[in-house]
């Protein structure tokens, strides 16, 4: 959509506009990679399997039908970082992390056990496993979803007081999530294997 008058304002603020964008670049990196080595400590603090960077994040916790990444065979259920249903349109992580855009990031649980057919004979039954973990089905990707939103304020207190794993505390909760909820997940990678 043309705006003239938001044209002509843009441009007037032109040197402005290219300072935030720098600085959103930034704080976008430092954001990154403090979730990053949050989660690569919480997993060795846990005893989980973790490849946290900026090309490749996934979790995996010990155990029969989780990948392990000692294995030659790379079958095996693990979480990953996504974007809901695979949206992506907003340009900044700290936006997306924040639910302050239009995109929904958080924790898919990933599995290679069964085909979509087979998913929708099994998948209301797999939904009454997962009630009241905070995840919620995503259809599409023959998965359920853990969404991750972090107070934009607690995040801005956290980088103001220069303590960023405080304005990540719900993030880390998250993480916590995964270690309650894994005993709800060994039950549905046992029912998965049952239907393969």
């Amino acid at each position: 959509m043309n705006s003239p008058e938001l044209n002509s304002a843009l441009v007037g603020n032109i040197a402005d506009l290219e300072a935030i964008t720098k600085r959103l670049d930034i704080l976008n990196n430092v954001v990154d990679d403090a979730v990053n080595d949050l989660t690569s400590a919480w997993a060795v603090k846990n005893e989980w399997f973790a490849q946290c960077d900026e090309d490749d994040w996934w979790l995996s916790p010990i155990g029969e039908g989780w990948y392990n990444p000692a294995n030659e065979d790379e079958s095996g259920a693990y979480f990953e970082w996504a974007d809901f249903d695979d949206i992506s349109e907003d340009n900044y992580f700290v936006t997306t992390l924040c639910q302050q855009g239009h995109d929904k990031a958080g924790i898919r649980f990933v599995q290679n056990q069964i085909k979509r057919n087979q998913w929708k004979k099994i998948v209301t039954e797999l939904s009454d496993f997962i009630a009241d973990t905070g995840f919620v089905l995503e259809e599409q990707k023959l998965s359920f979803f853990l969404p991750v939103k972090i107070d934009a304020e607690i995040l801005a207190a956290g980088l103001a007081d220069d303590d960023l794993e405080a304005g990540l505390h719900q993030y880390r909760d998250v993480l916590d999530q995964l270690l309650r909820v894994k005993p709800v997940f060994d039950k549905i990678i046992i029912r998965l294997k049952e239907i393969a």
